[in-house]
């Protein structure tokens, strides 16, 4: 059974933006105090678009050595049709002037753990198809250290499946929660 959590237990204290269009400053602010939980030296994120919310990140967890971002090039077609909208004109520009972040331009359901290196954290938020929700989380599974942690967003969002994808983890015994008015879910991966 999912374990809801509300912000107070988690210690999240507000940060300071700009942020992201897809994601509120609220959720911001949770999912960089879950990502801090680890205090991650590597942290790889599926899906970063212009790299807004990856520049949130860096600049507010200070353990972390290197960021990866995955996104795609601007002649991708997502999976999901609602998506289109959302394929970034400018990869990681926002978080580029940052030493330690890295972009890797790629369709992520292209990838596999063999191609990226262990990490302490992964932020899931690319292509919110099931299949790659899946991919990624796979993959995400085989890089993250014990102790780190993998987190998504958009659970329980309606317009895609994000949600589906993250009950079949649940259903395969991935202890998964999630944060209650938000759309983010994680999971510490010491239980995995």
């Amino acid at each position: 059974m999912m374990r809801r959590f509300t912000w107070m237990e988690l210690g999240v204290t507000p940060i300071e933006g700009p942020f992201s269009k897809y994601m509120t400053a609220q959720e911001t602010a949770i999912l960089v105090t879950l990502i801090g939980l680890s205090d991650p030296k590597v942290v790889i994120e599926f899906g970063c678009n212009e790299g807004v919310t990856s520049k949130r990140i860096l600049d507010n967890v200070p353990s972390i050595e290197k960021y990866i971002g995955i996104d795609v090039a601007i002649d991708h077609v997502p999976v999901l049709g609602c998506q289109f909208w959302e394929v970034p004109k400018h990869p990681g520009a926002y978080a580029a002037s940052d030493a330690r972040f890295q972009l890797l331009t790629s369709p992520s359901q292209y990838l596999t753990a063999d191609m990226l290196e262990p990490c302490d954290a992964v932020f899931i938020d690319g292509d919110h198809s099931e299949r790659v929700v899946l991919h990624e989380s796979n993959i995400a599974r085989r890089l993250v250290r014990p102790g780190g942690i993998i987190c998504w967003h958009d659970f329980q969002n309606p317009a895609v499946e994000v949600t589906r994808a993250i009950h079949k983890l649940c259903d395969q015994g991935w202890p998964i929660n999630c944060v209650e008015h938000s759309w983010l879910a994680f999971t510490e991966v010491s239980h995995v």
